[in-house]
């Protein structure tokens, strides 16, 4: 009988085994002069589901910390992308050579503790989004007008950097979706090319 244990890319955390889905091949590299630094909940590092890796791994300028560990603060002007009761919207005059996006990853809870307690997040800036609609639909929204951590990246990025950099972004989100969907049983879009490399040989019945 063939074994169904499912062997993860560490880059994007995709499938590489029985059913070859890594979008690594084909996630286009970005360099900003924004630098990101993503938190995570030790928790968050084991979810299959995530989005913060798929975004390190296409950010040249990114890093990341998990919660509890020993980790050096980086020097510069630190925004923390989160909406405390005192955040202020991000705007475009915030692009600077020295600034740190710093972005709580974990459910809202677990961000929110991030938030108030990290090291990394003390002292910050505390910074919002405008409202936005998101496309990632993997996980039940906590609440009205949240976003993926990918996304949330991608659009502080677009305010800091420019549209190109959300696009690109969105669309790696896009194929990381419908790989994921695939996963869990549901349908793939009738767009055959936005599954590349993926082939219909590939994605097929007897590797699901």
């Amino acid at each position: 009988m063939r074994s169904r244990k499912v062997v993860r890319c560490e880059g994007c955390g995709l499938p590489l085994a029985p059913v070859p889905l890594c979008l690594c091949a084909d996630i286009e590299r970005i360099a900003t002069r924004t630098r990101v630094l993503v938190v995570m909940h030790r928790h968050e590092t084991f979810k299959t589901s995530g989005t913060a890796r798929l975004a390190l791994k296409m950010l040249v300028s990114s890093s990341h910390a998990v919660r509890g560990e020993p980790f050096v603060v980086p020097e510069g002007r630190r925004l923390l992308l989160y909406p405390t009761p005192h955040a202020r919207l991000l705007t475009r005059e915030d692009a600077a050579d020295d600034v740190i996006l710093v972005v709580p990853d974990g459910s809202w809870a677990q961000a929110r503790r991030i938030a108030q307690r990290d090291p990394a997040c003390r002292d910050a800036e505390a910074v919002m989004l405008p409202e936005a609609s998101s496309r990632y639909g993997l996980r039940r929204k906590p609440r009205d007008g949240t976003l993926c951590t990918l996304e949330a990246i991608a659009h502080a990025l677009a305010i800091l950097e420019g549209d190109a950099v959300k696009d690109t972004m969105l669309d790696a989100l896009d194929r990381f979706v419908e790989r994921m969907r695939f996963l869990r049983g549901q349908r793939l879009s009738s767009d055959r090319e936005r599954l590349t490399p993926l082939s219909a040989e590939k994605v097929s019945s007897n590797d699901a």
